[in-house]
């Protein structure tokens, strides 16, 4: 599978935990689901809580990310506002991208890692939200000569 091939190469994958609103069996919402190579992300609102549309669950939700009122590019170079997990996903994707820009030698595993150093924000919503400062302070010490 894909995202088994991604951590094996030392690769994030990241994936939005779905749009229902409900707590997520580990099975329901793929590529979420594939806890072991993904890390699911739920949506919150500007508030820092779970949106309503966001599913939600720890055997899903790795992290959560702002997911309501994402201005975003829209056709015939225009913006709009977005809702949804689909709009959490790319802070933490950038988040993971911002990690190994800074730190190359760190892995899928070492990014998880850090970025379970996140902001509370309530029960069934994994780590919390995406917190960049303390998921930057959390990565370990970096291995070989300084660059």
């Amino acid at each position: 599978m894909a995202a088994a091939y991604l951590a094996r190469k030392s690769l994030s994958s990241v994936a939005s935990a779905g749009n229902d609103g409900t707590p997520a069996p580990p099975n329901f919402v793929y590529p979420a689901a594939l806890q072991i190579d993904v890390m699911g992300v739920a949506s919150t609102s500007y508030l820092d809580i779970r949106s309503i549309f966001s599913n939600y669950g720890n055997p899903i939700v790795w992290v959560a990310a702002p997911g309501e009122a994402i201005i975003t590019t829209y056709p015939f170079s225009t913006y709009a506002a977005g809702w949804g997990t689909s709009f959490s996903a790319p802070f933490v994707s950038g988040g993971v991208a911002l990690m190994q820009s800074l730190r190359p030698d760190i892995n899928e595993s070492m990014a998880a890692s850090a970025l379970a150093n996140a902001q509370f924000v309530g029960p069934d919503m994994g780590n919390g939200r995406l917190d960049l400062l303390m998921a930057l302070a959390a990565l370990p010490p970096e291995n070989g000569p300084h660059k």
